[in-house]
């Protein structure tokens, strides 16, 4: 069986539904259904790669490579700081005095050294990283741009950002009932906070690129989490102090379980298109069989994956 080599890009922070998405991470890796060469923070929040590493500790990964965005004052404010702050300040982790090596060196190193073809990229944050890694020079690693070197050694992206029209009747009465608004004047959360990179992305990124939108991911789930008693547990804490009543969205837990879990019967995929987003972050979508493009959509009720995510989330 091929084990898929897993490079992950979270903003964990802002939200609480990054640290379950890491918690499914190392579940589906302890059970060998993937192979985590690196998990890059997106953010200058200094408590991310502590929260990532006691999340991978938890689950009995303590050697994983993480790295963060060495540049300030980018989702940064206290907001984002709920519940990493007191998890790298409490928890077994590397990062509590120190922070790890930039995201782009870890990108470039890992990429230089593995198969062609042989790397899936997951992202569940803003596309920073991504477009900086895209925007790169040839170094010591490799003297490939970073357009050559994703174009040569990844095999496929597969991102939680944007919003689409979706066949599914209830995935677009979930919407509406949420915003309230069209989904063609939706700016997405990860797209927003740094629309040229995401556009980068969009433009200059030659693999096949998976998105999984806004709407696919209007399920809530969590409530599992409340059954751990184990107070040791930082995804539990996480979501006890980030949430009223430790339910939430489920963007990033998706975003990981489709890239993963292969056989899953939860998705299906649109048509090949093109994705773009304008000067204002609103998605532009546009079918095209020649495109690398596709995006996430329910193939079943949103009841039934809450209950196979929330299953998942139990394991240790």
């Amino acid at each position: 069986m091929n084990i898929t080599k897993i490079l992950v890009d979270t903003d964990i922070g802002p939200d609480c539904d990054d640290t379950a998405a890491i918690a499914m991470l190392n579940i589906y890796s302890n059970q060998g259904k993937c192979e985590i060469l690196g998990i890059a923070h997106c953010t200058s929040n200094p408590y991310g790669a502590g929260t990532i590493d006691a999340i991978c500790r938890y689950y009995g990964n303590d050697n994983i490579v993480i790295s963060t965005y060495p540049k300030e004052n980018f989702l940064n404010d206290d907001k984002c700081k709920i519940y990493n702050k007191y998890i790298t300040e409490n928890f077994d982790n590397r990062y509590k005095t120190a922070q790890p090596e930039s995201s782009l060196k870890m990108y470039r190193r890992i990429l230089s050294e593995q198969p062609d073809k042989s790397v899936e990229i997951i992202a569940i944050g803003p596309l920073n990283n991504l477009s900086e890694l895209l925007n790169s020079g040839a170094d010591e690693y490799s003297e490939m741009t970073g357009v050559e070197l994703v174009h040569q050694k990844v095999k496929r992206l597969v991102a939680m950002a944007g919003v689409f029209n979706s066949p599914s009747a209830e995935t677009n009465e979930a919407f509406k009932k949420l915003i309230g608004e069209d989904i063609s004047e939706f700016v997405e959360y990860n797209v927003a906070c740094d629309i040229e990179a995401a556009r980068n992305v969009a433009i200059n990124w030659r693999t096949p690129k998976i998105y999984l939108g806004f709407e696919a991911g209007l399920i809530e789930t969590g409530l599992s989490l409340k059954k751990k008693e184990n107070a040791e547990n930082p995804v539990k804490l996480a979501y006890e102090l980030y949430t009223e009543h430790g339910l939430r969205y489920s963007w990033d837990l998706m975003t990981v379980e489709f890239a993963i879990e292969n056989e899953s019967k939860h998705y299906v995929l649109s048509e090949y298109g093109r994705v773009n987003f304008d000067e204002l972050g609103h998605t532009i979508w546009q079918t095209d069989n020649e495109g690398l493009d596709r995006y996430v959509i329910w193939a079943e009720c949103k009841d039934k994956i809450s209950e196979d995510i929330e299953q998942t989330l139990l394991l240790r």
